[in-house]
C-alpha cells in the first residue's frame, strides 16, 4: 500500500468522525459569508442605503472571523489528539512526521476546499435570509436581490486559509512535542492519582464557590458599595467567575465526587463506572474544557440579554428625548410652531409642563448609600399636569423616575422637607417609573409632583425653572408636513417618529448583530462540547467491552451516559446561565430598566437549542457504545 492509498484509506474511515467538525465548519462559513456579502449587496450598498446596516455586517464579519478561527483550532486540536494512537502506529510502520503532516495537509484541504464551495453557496442563500430579517427588524421597505459577491469569496477565501495554516501549525507543533510512546498511552493516562480527599483539594473546592459568589455579590452591589470603585468592578468580577469557574470545576465537582464515592462505601454500581469514574479519571481536562464552554456561553446569552434589554427600553430611551410627537423647551419658538400649526390648519394637543429647582431642607426619602449623593435641590412639579386624585394636601409622589429607580434607593412614605416662605414637609406616598420630561428639561433626574397650590407657593422661593412645550398630533399622516414646520422653526428638532427610528435602527442592528453572534457562539459551544464527549465515549470503549462481557448490556450503561452527558451539558449550562443573569442584572441597573422577562425569554431560547446538542450527542454516543459490544 503507498502512501497515497493510506491517506484516502484514511480520509475515508475518519470522515464520520469529521461529521460534526465539517457541520460546524459549514455552519461557520455560512454565517460569515452571509455577513459579509450584507455589506457589497446592491439592496444596501449605495448612496441612498443606511450605513448602520453596512457597520453592523461590518463588526458581525470582524468578530465572527476571530470567533471561528478559534473555534476551528479548538476543535481541530480535539480530533487531532484522538488520533494520536493512529499516528503513532503510522509511525510504527516506517511513516514519519513529515509523511503525517503531508497527510493532515491533504485531509485538511479536501475539507476545507468541498466546505468552502458549499458554505458560500449556502451563504447566498443565507445572506438574502439575513438581509431580510435585519431590514424586517428596521422596518425598510426594500428589495432583496440574490448575487455572488467576489469581495465576500475573497474574504471567506482568507478566512479559510488563515485557519488552514493555523491548524497545520498546530498539529506540527502537537505532533512534535510528542514521542511514540507518548502518543500510544496519551489516551489512557489517568488524573485520579489520589482517591481520598486532600486538603488543599477543600481548600480550591470552596475558595471557587466563594469567588463565584463574591463575583455575583458583587455585580449586584457595583453602583452601591464597590460605586467608588466603579471602573475597576467589571474586571474584578470577570476574573472572579472565571478563575472561581475553573476551581469549582477542577476541585469543587472533584470533591463532590469523591464524597459520593465514599458514601458508598465500595459499592459501586454501573451507573458509577460510566458516569463519576470516567470523569474523576480525567478531572483536569474536563475541568479546562467546560471552564471554556461555560465562559463561552456566558459570553453568548450576555450579549443576547444585553441587546434584548436594550430593544425594550426603547420607549423609555425614545421618552427621554422626544416625550410627545413634537418638543421643544424655548416659548419663543413653541409660539412661532402654534402659529405655523394654526396657519396650515393641523389638529394637534399640546402638553405644557414645567418643573423647579428648589431647596431641600431634610431628606428621609432617598437611602443614604454610595450611590446617592445627598443634594440640597431638587427638581418638583404641579400635579395640574398629571391630575393625580392622590396628590392631596402634603402628599407627594416621585415621577420621572425610570432612569433612576434601579440605582437610587428609596424609603416610601418618608418625608422631604422644602424651604418655601416656611418649611414645607410632603410625604412621598408612591414613585412613578415613567418618563414625563425630556433630558434636557430634567437631566435625567427624579422630580416631586406636588399640589397645584403648594407648587405655586414653592414656585416662588425657585433657583431654576424649566418648561417643556409638547405637541401630540391629532392625524398622523400630518407628519411629514409637520416636520418640515417644525424645522422651520428650529433646524436641530427632531421629532419622536425620527427619534425612534434612529434609535430602532441602532436597536435592531444591535439586535442582528448579537443574534447571529450568539449563534456563531452557540454552534462553537455545541460543537465543541459534542466533539468532546465523542472523544470520551471512544476512549473509554474498552471499558465499555468489560462492562459487557462481566454480564452488563447497553441498557444498563445508558442511565451512566445520560447522566455524564447532562453533566458535560448541563453543568456549564447552568454556570453561564448564572454568570449571564448576575451580568444582565448589572447592566439592568446601569440602564434603568427593571423587566426581566427578555433575559429569561433569551435564556430559555439558549437553553433549548443547547440541549439539542446533548440529545444529539446522546443519540451518538448511545450508538458507539452499542456497536462496541
Amino acid at each position: 500500500m503507498n502512501f497515497n492509498q493510506i491517506v484516502l484509506k484514511n480520509f475515508t474511515k475518519n470522515i464520520r468522525h469529521y461529521a460534526m467538525f465539517i457541520f460546524s465548519l459549514i455552519v461557520s462559513i455560512v454565517l460569515f459569508f452571509s455577513f459579509v456579502t450584507l455589506k457589497y449587496t446592491n439592496s444596501i450598498n449605495n448612496e441612498n442605503s443606511m450605513k448602520v446596516i453596512q457597520k453592523g455586517s461590518e463588526i458581525g464579519a470582524n468578530f465572527l472571523f476571530f470567533i471561528i478561527v478559534v473555534f476551528l483550532l479548538y476543535a481541530s486540536h480535539l480530533f487531532i489528539k484522538r488520533r494520536t494512537r493512529e499516528f503513532a502506529l503510522y509511525q510504527l510502520i516506517g511513516l514519519t512526521r513529515k509523511n503525517i503532516i503531508r497527510m493532515l495537509f491533504i485531509e485538511q484541504f479536501i475539507m476545507f476546499f468541498i466546505t468552502g464551495i458549499i458554505g458560500m453557496v449556502i451563504g447566498v442563500f443565507g445572506s438574502k435570509i439575513l438581509l431580510m430579517i435585519v431590514l424586517k427588524v428596521l422596518d425598510i421597505n426594500t428589495s432583496v436581490s440574490l448575487s455572488f459577491q467576489f469581495p465576500a469569496i475573497l474574504q471567506t477565501f482568507i478566512l479559510l486559509m488563515v485557519s488552514f495554516i493555523l491548524i497545520l501549525i498546530q498539529g506540527y507543533l502537537f505532533l512534535r512535542k510528542r514521542s511514540i510512546l507518548d502518543m500510544i498511552n496519551d489516551n489512557s493516562k489517568s488524573e485520579a492519582t489520589k482517591p481520598k480527599i486532600t486538603i488543599i483539594e477543600v481548600v480550591l473546592g470552596v475558595l471557587g464557590i466563594i469567588m463565584i459568589g463574591f463575583g455575583y455579590y458583587m455585580s449586584t452591589e457595583m453602583f452601591g458599595e464597590f460605586a467608588r470603585i466603579v471602573m475597576f468592578v467589571p474586571f474584578i468580577i470577570l476574573a472572579l467567575t472565571v478563575i472561581g469557574a475553573y476551581l469549582f470545576f477542577r476541585s469543587s465537582v472533584s470533591l463532590i465526587f469523591k464524597t459520593l464515592k465514599r458514601s458508598k462505601h465500595g459499592n459501586v454500581s454501573v451507573t458509577d463506572v460510566v458516569f463519576t469514574s470516567s470523569i474523576m479519571h480525567k478531572m483536569k481536562k474536563n475541568a479546562l474544557s467546560l471552564t471554556i464552554i461555560a465562559i463561552i456561553s456566558a459570553v453568548t446569552v450576555t450579549v443576547l440579554c444585553f441587546g434584548a434589554v436594550s430593544r425594550s427600553m426603547i420607549d423609555d430611551t425614545v421618552n427621554q428625548s422626544s416625550p410627545q410627537d413634537f418638543n421643544f423647551i424655548k416659548a419663543k419658538q413653541a409660539e412661532q410652531f402654534e402659529d405655523k400649526l394654526e396657519q396650515a390648519h393641523i389638529r394637534y394637543t399640546p402638553v405644557y409642563k414645567e418643573l423647579s429647582e428648589v431647596k431641600v431642607l431634610k431628606d428621609g426619602f432617598f437611602k443614604k448609600s454610595m450611590n446617592y449623593n445627598a443634594t440640597d435641590k431638587i427638581f418638583i412639579t404641579s400635579n395640574k399636569y398629571f391630575n393625580d386624585k392622590d396628590i392631596v394636601g402634603n402628599h407627594a409622589k416621585m415621577v420621572n423616575f425610570a432612569t433612576s429607580s434601579s440605582l437610587l434607593k428609596y424609603n416610601l412614605n418618608k418625608d422631604i422637607e422644602i424651604k418655601g416662605e416656611t418649611k414645607e414637609a410632603f410625604k412621598v406616598i408612591d414613585v412613578n417609573k415613567e418618563v414625563d420630561f425630556k433630558n434636557e428639561v430634567s437631566y435625567s433626574a427624579p422630580v416631586l409632583l406636588v399640589s397645584a397650590d403648594k407648587y405655586d407657593q414653592l414656585k416662588k422661593y425657585s433657583t431654576e425653572i424649566h418648561k417643556q412645550y409638547g405637541y401630540n398630533l391629532m392625524n398622523s399622516a400630518d407628519g411629514s408636513k409637520v416636520n418640515k414646520l417644525a424645522k422651520s422653526v428650529d433646524p436641530n428638532i427632531q421629532s419622536q417618529k425620527v427619534v425612534r427610528q434612529d434609535f430602532n435602527d441602532s436597536m435592531g442592528i444591535l439586535l442582528f448583530v448579537t443574534s447571529f453572534l450568539g449563534l456563531a457562539f452557540l454552534v462553537a459551544a455545541g460543537c465543541i462540547i459534542y466533539i468532546k464527549q465523542m472523544d470520551e465515549t471512544e476512549d473509554e470503549m474498552p471499558n465499555f467491552r468489560i462492562l459487557r462481557k462481566i454480564g452488563y448490556t447497553h441498557q444498563d450503561m445508558l442511565k451512566g451516559l445520560a447522566l455524564k452527558i447532562l453533566f458535560n451539558f448541563g453543568l456549564p449550562l447552568i454556570i453561564s446561565l448564572l454568570h449571564a443573569y448576575f451580568a444582565a442584572k448589572a447592566f439592568m441597573v446601569l440602564m434603568g430598566a427593571t423587566n426581566m422577562l427578555p433575559v429569561y425569554i433569551v435564556m430559555v431560547i439558549y437553553s433549548v437549542i443547547y440541549f439539542i446538542f446533548a440529545i444529539m450527542s446522546f443519540i451518538h454516543s448511545s450508538r458507539i457504545v452499542k456497536h462496541s459490544i
